[in-house]
């Protein structure tokens, strides 16, 4: 499905009529026909469209700073997304959005809308586009992708932060899955992000994009929020391989604890059942026929294993 959308004259973005082509066309889930009409009617690859189709898609370009009238442009970034994996587990993954630059028109396809450009297509405060500067929207989609990196990524923070203060008392499966997750999360987003720089370089080569102030500005931003998130990228592995050594350690630290405390209580247990047994024996025992025999002997169990827990207790047993 597709739908074009112009600036007005107030800079809010308007939907056109059906069918009708304007500044900017949005392609969602794009099928095999809707990829055949517009690869013919714009002249470029089918693969500019199809490769949205594809998740393992990296970023890339594609006669970058070309004639858009003679050859289209292709810019494809990889923005981040928020999903509940099989386990149960949050996890992130990075999914493709296809940029095609023409002569009048500027092309977005992707397989299911980001919220960002639901919040551009809507108006939204924060999301200032204009359609008729195709350089200028490719840039803010850049900046809104490195935000969105930036943002999951100090969610990916806080999660860290939130299993290491669990692992201490940890010793099941679950944080390791949980952090298997996250691992798995970052390697999407270093691979995304180290792609990404790549073109923004060849950005920075390109007079379109950097003839306008406003543009230079842009595009400074975009790198300098696109290398944060590689800082924090190799800050947040790190601090996780780490964790990922420790966890081992850890769970069978705590496991040995849980052991020394149930063998602390059976040694506790076992003096009731070794006074029992003796004053159960069929011969004589002092004290068995006198007639407060039975608290004297359960006042001398309960003695001999309040000593025996206090020593426990002092060398760290309990």
């Amino acid at each position: 499905m597709y739908q074009s959308y112009y600036t007005d004259f107030d800079g809010h973005i308007i939907m056109s009529e059906k069918d009708q082509i304007s500044d900017w066309l949005h392609v969602t889930n794009p099928t095999v026909d809707e990829i055949e009409y517009l690869s013919k009617k714009f002249n470029f690859p089918k693969d500019y469209i199809s490769s949205v189709k594809d998740p393992d898609e990296l970023a890339r370009q594609e006669k970058l700073g070309m004639d858009p009238a003679k050859d289209p442009n292709l810019i494809v970034f990889n923005y981040p997304t928020k999903i509940t994996n099989k386990s149960g587990y949050d996890e992130y993954l990075t999914t493709p959005i296809s940029m095609i630059l023409t002569k009048d028109t500027l092309i977005t396809a992707v397989e299911d809308t980001p919220v960002f450009l639901k919040n551009i297509m809507n108006n939204q405060s924060g999301y200032p586009v204009n359609t008729k500067k195709k350089e200028q929207f490719v840039l803010e989609v850049a900046w809104q992708i490195s935000s969105l990196y930036v943002f999951y990524l100090k969610e990916i923070i806080l999660k860290t932060e939130s299993m290491e203060r669990q692992l201490t008392k940890s010793t099941e499966n679950e944080q390791l899955f949980a952090l298997m997750s996250l691992q798995k999360s970052l390697i999407y987003f270093s691979s995304s992000i180290h792609a990404s720089h790549l073109i923004f370089n060849d950005l920075k080569e390109i007079d379109s994009f950097t003839e306008r102030t406003e543009n230079r500005n842009l595009l400074h931003d975009v790198i300098v929020e696109s290398r944060q998130a590689e800082v924090m990228i190799e800050e947040t592995s790190k601090l996780l391989d780490q964790i990922s050594d420790i966890f081992p350690s850890i769970i069978s630290n705590n496991l040995n604890n849980i052991m020394k405390i149930l063998t602390s209580i059976t040694i506790v247990l076992t003096i009731p059942t070794i006074l029992g047994g003796f004053w159960g024996m069929n011969v004589n025992l002092p004290i068995d026929n006198g007639p407060n025999a039975f608290w004297a002997i359960m006042f001398l169990i309960l003695f001999i294993s309040i000593i025996t827990t206090w020593i426990l207790k002092k060398n760290n047993y309990f």
